[in-house]
């Protein structure tokens, strides 16, 4: 199992693990990161948020969803979104970070299967995983490549 620790930017993304069966690589260029997975058959996503600044921060949130994740292909078309045909409550809430705090870490396991329910076909993907805030940072984001 290899873990990849994302720390980007002065309220950052905490962990994006992927995990697979077998050792396919995908990278993160912006990063400079090589990233092992294993995606012949799911990814494991695990995302939570680090606050890496001198103050405390707060994130406010307007639905119970605390990130998404998108996956297009090389021609940039969406083939999967996390969020896909889900719902989440309509609240209001508040992630207050202390300096060097984390948030709980979220895990999500992908099969590898698109919005159309369809397994993706072998190729080259782009992956951007973002924390859903309602003030949107992009230092809040990543994109990384998979390789299928």
């Amino acid at each position: 199992m290899k873990r990849l620790w994302l720390r980007l930017s002065f309220l950052s993304i905490l962990a994006v693990s992927l995990i697979s069966l077998s050792c396919d690589s995908a990278t993160s260029p912006r990063l400079g990161l090589n990233i092992v997975a294993s995606v012949s058959q799911h990814i494991t996503f695990r995302i939570g948020v680090e606050n890496t600044g001198l103050k405390k921060e707060t994130l406010t949130f307007g639905s119970s969803q605390f990130f998404d994740i998108e996956v297009k292909d090389q021609g940039g078309h969406l083939v999967w979104q996390y969020s896909y045909g889900l719902y989440f409550a309509a609240l209001v809430w508040n992630l207050e970070l202390a300096p060097g705090e984390s948030s709980q870490v979220r895990e999500y396991v992908w099969n590898l299967m698109g919005n159309d329910q369809e397994p993706l076909p072998s190729g080259s993907y782009k992956a951007k995983i973002y924390i859903t805030n309602s003030r949107r940072d992009e230092g809040l984001s990543t994109v990384i490549s998979l390789t299928i």
